[in-house]
């Protein structure tokens, strides 16, 4: 699975969500299969299909955020949760730990 991690992005208005979704999912060079809001982070994680282009959807993502300061977009390679954690991980290390 491919991933694209949106930090900060429930601090983004309605209208700015909306707009994203409806932006993101307009895309052919890849698709979006899943998506998981991770309200302890406030962040978003976007999960596309295997025959995506990841970089495309990171730079259109970013494209899109540019001018909100707070607003990250990172590649990740796996999501591990457990019971009480939830494991991001990026180049194969531990990016970020979240308390769910």
């Amino acid at each position: 699975m491919k991933y694209i991690y949106i930090a900060n992005y429930l601090l983004t208005t309605r209208e700015d969500k909306f707009e994203f979704i409806k932006y993101i999912h307009s895309f052919r060079r890849f698709k979006i299969i899943n998506q998981k809001v991770v309200l302890n982070d406030n962040s978003l994680i976007l999960e596309l299909s295997d025959d995506s282009s990841i970089k495309i959807a990171k730079k259109t993502s970013e494209l899109f955020f540019k001018n909100r300061k707070k607003i990250d977009v990172h590649i990740i390679d796996k999501i591990a949760i457990n019971t009480k954690e939830m494991y991001i991980y990026k180049n194969d290390k531990l990016f970020k730990k979240i308390y769910i």
